[in-house]
This record gives C-alpha cells, structure tokens and sequence, in this order.
C-alpha cells in the first residue's frame, strides 16, 4: 500500500486514547464517562485530579470551564507529574504542596480567561518549559524543573472560583497529520505510553535488556517483562517501573540499594 495512502487513512483514525481523570481530590466529583471534573463550592481546595495515562510527548491538553462559583480567589492551576497518580499524595493544593518537589510543576492560570466557556490548552514543550493557551490565542509560559524525556502525568487543580472543567480532548503533532484523541470511553484504563516504554535512554541509571526471556517478570508490576539492569546488578523491573522506583524511593526494590547511579551502567 501507498506511503501516503496509509497516512492519509490514519489521520483519520483516532491515534490517541482520550485523557480521562484517575486520581481525584476528596472534594471532587467525575461524571460524563471520566470527562467532567466537578468540586463541592464549599471550599477552594481538595481539587487535584491526574489524567488515567501518561501524556505523550508533544501532545496538548485542552479543556473547558464549565462552572464557577463561590466568593474565592484565584482559579485553575494546570500542570504535569514525573510521579504516576497512584503514587503521588492529594494534598489539599497544586501549589505549593505538590510543586516544593522538582518531579510537579504547576502554573496559575488568570481568572479572567477562566470564565464558563472559556477552553484552554496546556502541553510540556520539548524544553521542559509548560506553555497555557487562552480561548483568545493568547498564552503563558513558565519554566520548569520537569524532564521532558521522562514519563509525564496531567494535572489539574480544580481551585477557587472554578468549580467544574471538562476534558475536550487532545491532539498531537505528527509528520504530517495531526492525531487527535478518541471520543471519552465510559470506564478509565489504564494505560502506559508505548514510547515511554521503549525509549532506551530516558534515565541514565538504568540498561534495558531487549532480550529479556519472557519468564522475567517484573517485581514490581508482575505484568511486563523486566528487561532493566539498575546500577546494583538486579535486572527485576520494566521501564516504567524503574523510572517509578527511582523516582519515587531511589532504591532497589531487591537489595534497597540507594546508589542507583549511572556509574556502573551501560545503556544497551
């Protein structure tokens, strides 16, 4: 079949499963299939909600105010976690709780474009910088510690006058087409981002072993062969579950070895 045939076809096919809300807050409510994000108005916090899957590189978020309420100050904070949603704590706030720590980062987005009906896009850009779009064209960039090599999660802090966003959807830039997510599922999967689990080099304290037998489970996930030397010598983890440990406890999940530098380590 034609180069160009194929693509075109596949621009029209949904490439990217839709991003649902996972992790929620204690104030939160979801609805529409894990779509809709609402927070009880009888406080500004306790909003913080993380999609179901990793977001893939270059891919851009886009939600839509549905609801604000109350006498608060301030409105949503967007931004993106190295740590998988159902590792990371749901302190009351984004900012500060979660951002003291290099692995979130979060930016403070202006009332004024966060009206009902406003929709506003959010992405990581390849320079590890967290760019906001407005419904206007207008946008923000800030900065961040994140690593864009590395495996991200969205977050959204439902917070102040908002009350209730809903996920639109997502698109990402290809050679040339642009994929777009699928229509919401009614139930949220769980799903890791394939690139994140093939990429040989995202973190230098681990090697990855493509020949790993089928039989070498992961300790961790027991689901995906561990194809991933740490630096102590143990080749019991997947990708992505190496990236979680390291992040998360810095140890060997084997021999809870804390060097887990890249000085013994090649990358295959």
């Amino acid at each position: 079949m034609n180069r160009f045939v194929r693509t075109a076809r596949f621009k029209e096919s949904c490439v990217i499963s839709c991003i649902l809300v996972q992790a929620v807050g204690s104030l939160i409510t979801l609805s529409d299939g894990g779509r809709r994000v609402s927070r009880d108005e009888s406080s500004f916090c306790h909003g913080l909600t993380f999609s179901g899957r990793a977001v893939k590189r270059g891919e851009k978020l886009r939600l839509r105010v549905e609801r604000c309420g109350g006498d608060w100050h301030g409105a949503l904070r967007l931004g993106f976690a190295h740590v998988s949603p159902e590792q990371t704590p749901l302190p009351p706030l984004a900012i500060p709780d979660l951002t003291r720590s290099p692995l979130y980062a979060a930016v403070i987005v202006p009332e004024h474009i966060c009206r009902p009906g406003s929709e506003i896009e959010f992405m990581l850009k390849k320079n590890g910088s967290l760019r906001i779009r407005s419904s206007d064209g207008r946008t923000h960039t800030e900065q961040t510690t994140l690593n864009p090599e590395w495996p991200v999660w969205a977050m959204i802090d439902v917070y102040g006058q908002t009350t209730a966003v809903t996920m639109l959807g997502s698109e990402m830039k290809r050679w040339i087409f642009t994929s777009r997510s699928c229509p919401a599922l009614t139930h949220i999967r769980h799903t890791e981002d394939k690139e994140t689990q093939e990429t040989p080099k995202l973190l230098s304290f681990l090697a990855l072993d493509h020949d790993a037998p089928d039989c070498a489970e992961c300790v961790v996930c027991y689901s995906d062969v561990a194809n991933c030397s740490l630096s102590c010598g143990h080749k019991c983890v997947c990708t992505p579950c190496a990236m979680r440990v390291h992040m998360t406890f810095g140890t060997c999940p084997l021999c809870r070895i804390t060097d887990l530098g890249a000085r013994n380590v090649c990358v295959c």
